[in-house]
């Protein structure tokens, strides 16, 4: 049955088919006989080339178009590149503007390094990465520039953290500088200084605490130093007087005192009055006893109030100027 069947096919296609050429313009017709077959395997054919073509011509576009995709990535590597480089050399100059910092403030340049070991951009891989960059852009390689990117990010992260401690540093030091007492608590002379003496009212030899400083009755008397208020009243011996705790060790006794002006727990400023001059207690006369005790002892306070005049003191402008707001 499929045997009949497949040679009556074969029979079909192997017969003529006419096929007609009438022209329009007064040309003879022509006519052409041709088995079916034969038209079979030129379309056939005709369609495969047509796809081969297609595929082909398809194959070249997208290569073409790969080809510019490429050739624009690599082009904006090249300029990302750059972009690094110049991160890379800003990094560079923060680097050595913090070790330039860091030797002026006094802190140790090398710190940060150790403890967070070695790392960041150095001189030879700026001196690479700037090889690269002077070659084609079709040169550049992605992991070169990640590796670049990578140390950039980590070299600002260090940046960051370095600028955190000077930060906290210089805020410690006007905190310290604030704490300590450097300007003259009242105006006036020098009527008693630190160390042995004789004692005024027993004609005895006695060590004394801290300096008299004489004037009129009621010349303000100021804090010698940022601190709190942790005595105000009356004490044997001070009679009327006052004690600031600075913080950082340091603390300031003020006796003799008229008048207190601040109460027992507030805080004070630097330069803020405090009292009034006057004689009460142990005293022969209008004057403020100023002592200065730091680690529990009693220190000379004409160390402190040497440093910046009697209305200076120490670094605390500079620092105030910077850390004002706080």
């Amino acid at each position: 049955m499929r045997l009949k069947a497949l040679t009556r096919f074969f029979k079909n296609v192997a017969k003529p088919v006419s096929v007609f050429i009438i022209p329009h313009n007064g040309m003879p017709s022509m006519r052409f006989n041709l088995p079916v077959l034969l038209l079979l395997v030129f379309g056939a054919t005709w369609t495969g080339m047509t796809i081969w073509a297609g595929y082909i011509a398809g194959r070249h576009f997208d290569y073409y178009v790969t080809k510019a995709d490429n050739k624009i990535l690599r082009t904006k590597m090249a300029y990302v590149s750059e972009q690094v480089d110049r991160g890379m050399a800003y990094l560079e100059m923060t680097k050595r503007t913090d070790n330039q910092l860091r030797k002026v403030l006094g802190m140790d340049p090398g710190a940060l390094e150790r403890e967070q070991g070695l790392g960041g951009p150095q001189e030879s891989d700026l001196t690479d990465f700037r090889k690269l960059l002077s070659a084609k852009a079709s040169e550049i390689k992605e992991a070169t520039l990640n590796n670049s990117i990578q140390k950039m990010q980590e070299e600002s992260r260090k940046r960051l953290s370095s600028y955190t401690e000077i930060t906290l540093y210089l805020t410690d030091r006007h905190n310290g500088v604030r704490a300590t007492p450097s300007i003259w608590p009242t105006e006036g002379r020098i009527t008693s200084n630190f160390g042995y003496r004789i004692a005024p009212l027993r004609t005895a030899s006695e060590y004394h605490t801290g300096i008299d400083i004489a004037n009129e009755a009621g010349t303000p008397i100021y804090a010698a130093a940022d601190g709190v208020i942790r005595h105000s009243g009356w004490a044997q011996g001070y009679g009327m007087c006052a004690l600031v705790d600075h913080g950082f060790g340091y603390s300031t006794l003020y006796g003799h005192m008229s008048e207190i002006l601040a109460k027992e727990g507030t805080a004070v400023r630097r330069g803020q009055v405090i009292g009034r001059m006057g004689s009460t207690g142990t005293s022969t006369g209008n004057h403020l006893h100023y002592e200065v005790w730091t680690g529990g002892l009693p220190r000379d306070p004409m160390k402190f109030l040497q440093v910046g005049g009697k209305h200076a003191g120490n670094f605390a402008g500079l620092f105030d100027g910077i850390f004002g707001g706080l």
